[in-house]
């Protein structure tokens, strides 16, 4: 019956033929380890197409509702946070791997005549690749993706003549918006994959005609009398080499628990966009092509070295495949690949030591954060960004930077007049006032509290307990908390600052309940009160802020520290907040950070990082 079957399906499909002419291929020299970055594309572009179709099942193309589904995709859909770090991950890993398949080319001299065709549709290939990493990364409309998508456009707005009119079609209008991400959805889902399969097909079956490149050392009778098939020996290779891939790729998206997810696109905001890694080369090539040679840049050198791929089958005529004997092609093409690699590695230095970048990342994973605990609790028709609208910590950053930075400096940005409020109310700010409370990043020359001259064990157990008074501390230290009080209330502080309501006409602000959510609100209303600085205050009050006003800066500062839990007593009811922390980024940080959820009911839970 089996047998029958088998005639049937082969007389009306010809199966078995089309498989032994697939599968019988010869391998002239032998199967080799190094014939498998070809087969590993096509199984990393299978890998791509089918966690692409399962997100697009989920997925929503407009500016409103993107970012929306992407989190219902990574928060709500199971293992849907697994299948996006495959796919987002396995783009990067295409593009690694399609670089060191050309260069495995290149040095066998597999561009050589017959195959220069071959060659031709490979670059073709890498650039559609190139395409793929650029349209797909706009797609989740966070602030990442969308900042860094407009550096890539306005890069290609330079071009002479041409430029604006093609961005101004891949943009869908003069500005970014809904019709940007619907024409980067059908070229990244339609248009690139179409073009993509036929480039493919052209170039594996040029392949087959012309077979593979061998090692330039082999000798003809080699490969004349070692011929091993495809199948399958080389097909054993190349599927351990797939399997091998994926177990990597999988156990970096477990390590980084998914791929990140920020929050939604702001155009509002103001960002310091940087590309994706694979685009960074250019982006710092660019700083160096300022004013009039900005066309160098991002035209001209990026144009001749597509130029040089697609002609060096026709220059490097020399039909010897020996490396000594194509020094000359050799040094350009490492040459660039240098120049690649070089200017990557300043880009990536010179971010990781700006001052400004780090911070710009520490606010991001915050707001990410933030954005995941408001999502929770649903996104409003109005698009991702709406879930900030009835966001305290939000108005508060809003009241912060209108009407507080004239006068405190926060991350390196503001006036001078009052503290630095940089990680404001951790121990690593309140232990560095008692020990110079007239360093430049407090009170400076005017302040007249004297440096507590104490061992820095003992400011860091002062620390423990002063913090201890505005609720609850990460990893708190409970002998610290007792050898702080006792260094407090037992030693010179209490000469001035008052504790309770007993001593409240001190010099001194009162430190009963310092830096809690109470203390701040009383503090910014009336900073004058007899309470904190009397006649010697010279901050103004801000007594006309309304109760969610007030309620929504404080709620702001707390955010600032890196070690602070606050309980916040509202309406006679303790709910938590966590503040201070920006999402996991290992597995220990996956399996170990607890996430408080506000919403109603107030969950505790377990999350994964985006």
């Amino acid at each position: 019956m089996a047998n029958k079957f088998r005639e049937w399906i082969e007389d009306r499909t010809g199966l078995s033929n089309f498989l032994k002419v697939a599968l019988d291929e010869p391998v002239h020299g032998g199967a080799k380890w190094s014939y498998v970055f070809g087969s590993g594309l096509v199984f990393l572009f299978i890998l791509q197409v089918v966690t692409g179709i399962i997100m697009a099942g989920f997925y929503s193309p407009s500016s409103t509702s993107a970012w929306g589904s992407v989190y219902y995709i990574q928060e709500k859909t199971s293992f849907g946070w697994f299948v996006r770090g495959l796919h987002h991950f396995g783009s990067s890993a295409m593009i690694i791997l399609a670089i060191v398949h050309m260069f495995q080319v290149f040095i066998f001299g597999a561009y050589k005549k017959p195959r220069e065709l071959n060659w031709i549709s490979g670059v073709i290939l890498l650039l559609f690749l190139m395409g793929f990493g650029l349209t797909g990364y706009l797609l989740p409309w966070d602030q990442k993706g969308y900042w860094a998508t407009q550096v890539a456009t306005n890069i290609i707005g330079t071009i002479p003549i041409i430029g604006d009119y093609i961005k101004i079609i891949h943009q869908g209008g003069s500005d970014y918006g809904n019709f940007t991400l619907t024409r980067f959805y059908a070229i990244h889902t339609f248009l690139l994959p179409i073009s993509l399969l036929f480039f493919l097909f052209i170039h594996i079956l040029l392949f087959r005609k012309h077979g593979v490149t061998p090692y330039w050392k082999t000798s003809e009778e080699v490969l004349k009398n070692r011929v091993d098939p495809f199948w399958p020996d080389q097909i054993f290779k190349d599927v351990v080499f797939a399997i091998g891939m994926y177990a990597i790729i999988a156990g970096w998206v477990f390590w980084n628990g998914g791929a990140e997810l920020l929050a939604p696109a702001d155009p509002a905001s103001n960002f310091l966009a940087r590309p994706e890694w694979y685009f960074l080369f250019l982006f710092e090539l660019l700083k160096y092509c300022q004013g009039n040679f900005l066309i160098v840049g991002t035209v001209i050198i990026p144009t001749l070295a597509v130029i040089f791929l697609f002609v060096l089958p026709f220059i490097d005529i020399n039909p010897s495949k020996y490396p000594s004997k194509r020094i000359p092609f050799f040094s350009a093409v490492f040459s660039g690949l240098v120049a690649v690699v070089a200017l990557t590695t300043i880009a990536v230095y010179h971010d990781s030591h700006d001052i400004h970048i780090q911070h710009q990342k520490e606010d991001l994973e915050k707001q990410a954060a933030r954005a995941m605990k408001l999502a929770a609790r649903g996104i409003p028709p109005q698009g991702g960004t709406s879930i900030f609208l009835n966001d305290p910590v939000f108005l508060g950053e809003k009241i912060f930077k209108e009407g507080c930075v004239g006068c405190h400096k926060l991350k390196g940005d503001g006036g001078e007049n009052g503290p630095d409020f940089t990680n404001f109310g951790s121990r690593e700010w309140v232990s560095g006032l008692l020990k110079n409370p007239k360093d430049a990043k407090y009170f400076k020359e005017s302040g007249v509290m004297p440096p507590v001259s104490l061992p820095y064990e003992s400011l860091l157990d002062m620390t423990e307990f002063l913090l201890s008074q505005s609720g609850d501390l990460l990893n708190k230290n409970n002998d610290r908390i007792e050898s702080g009080k006792d260094l407090v209330l037992k030693g010179n502080c209490v000469i001035c600052h008052p504790f309770g309501d007993k001593d409240a006409k001190k010099m001194a602000p009162n430190l009963t309940g310092y830096l809690s959510e109470t203390w701040l609100k009383e503090f910014i209303r009336n900073p004058a009160d007899l309470k904190f600085y009397g006649a010697r205050n010279k901050m103004p009050g801000f007594d006309k802020f309304s109760e969610r006003e007030l309620d929504a800066l404080v709620q702001y500062l707390l955010t600032l520290s890196r070690d602070r839990i606050l309980v916040s007593e509202k309406d006679g009811e303790k709910r938590p907040y966590l503040f201070g922390l920006s999402s996991p980024r290992t597995m220990t940080d996956f399996k170990n950070s607890s996430f408080v959820i506000l919403q109603t009911g107030l969950e505790t839970t377990k999350r994964k990082s985006m």
